[in-house]
């Protein structure tokens, strides 16, 4: 079970914004300073404080662009073979080096378009410019928070976490209708798994299951519950959140819970959960010789 105490996880936040370096380092430090916890679970931390302090940032590193390129003009003069003045200057800032390369892209080549502008940072090799396609070609490799290998294993995590669920949801016993079974019958919003019967899980009648292969922080859960969760209730009724990497214990009683929605850090156990049962009258077989007399 990881059930993170609000102190512990404060602790855990500390270290994360006084930390200065690459966030690969910084997790491999997290892991030696806070051993209880899976690197998932750390991981999963890191990347939730990286994604907020980007979206603080960025106005700010967009006004200064025009200065950092100059920067990095003046630094490629004074090292021509440089492959890390991107990176360096992502560590000053204290953001994904990815998140600044899009930026300098972009200001390097403002007549590219957006989707140009993804697939040279996807293949640097496309960039004009040959020194800036070695440092953001260092940057995509060494990057573990932002772009587009992250992305992608960012989803196949999700999705391997999505059939773990249903798989488990089977071997339950349960009977519940998946995303593409909902949005076929005209539903928007959807959970993972809609529960065509519902379970007793604790004394409470449960509905649905979302599933959220990461680490579950007050600001991101009452932003699941706004955009996502609270739907469900209002449509569904009362269902589970699995943070299958864990949670900080505040969330479990969040007022914007409401009564709908009940945080878990994994598949409820067998001995938690209650399935309705049906028993269906059994038909008597008639005598031949009554419905011989009868006739």
């Amino acid at each position: 079970m990881v059930v993170i105490s609000v102190a512990r996880f404060t602790e855990i936040q500390t270290f994360i914004r006084n930390y200065n370096g690459l966030f690969v380092n910084c997790n491999l430090e997290l892991e030696s300073k806070f051993s209880e916890y899976s690197p998932d679970t750390l991981g999963s931390i890191v990347a939730k404080e990286v994604i907020q302090r980007v979206k603080s940032n960025h106005s700010k590193l967009t006004a200064r662009a025009a200065s950092m390129v100059k920067e990095f003009q003046t630094l490629a003069k004074q090292t021509p073979t440089a492959q890390d003045i991107l990176q360096k200057m992502a560590i000053e800032w204290r953001i994904p080096s990815t998140v600044l390369c899009r930026i300098f892209l972009a200001k390097f080549y403002p007549d590219a378009s957006k989707s140009e502008i993804n697939e040279m940072l996807r293949m640097p090799d496309l960039i004009p410019d040959s020194l800036l396609a070695v440092n953001v070609s260092c940057c995509l490799y060494s990057e573990i928070m932002d772009g587009p290998i992250t992305d992608l294993v960012r989803r196949f995590i999700g999705e391997e976490y999505e059939v773990r669920l249903k798989k488990m949801a089977r071997e339950a016993g349960m009977v519940f209708y998946d995303e593409g079974d909902l949005r076929r019958t005209g539903y928007d919003k959807t959970p993972d798994l809609k529960m065509a019967v519902p379970f007793m899980y604790r004394g409470q009648v449960i509905n649905w299951i979302e599933s959220k292969a990461s680490f579950g922080d007050m600001d991101s859960h009452k932003r699941y519950v706004k955009d996502q969760l609270s739907s469900y209730g209002n449509r569904f009724g009362p269902g589970i959140v699995i943070y299958w990497f864990g949670y900080v214990e505040s969330i479990a009683d969040c007022p914007d819970n409401g009564n709908y929605v009940i945080v878990t850090d994994g598949f409820p156990d067998k001995d938690e959960m209650e399935f309705l049962t049906f028993n269906l009258p059994v038909l008597e077989e008639e005598d031949p010789q009554k419905q011989g007399a009868g006739s």
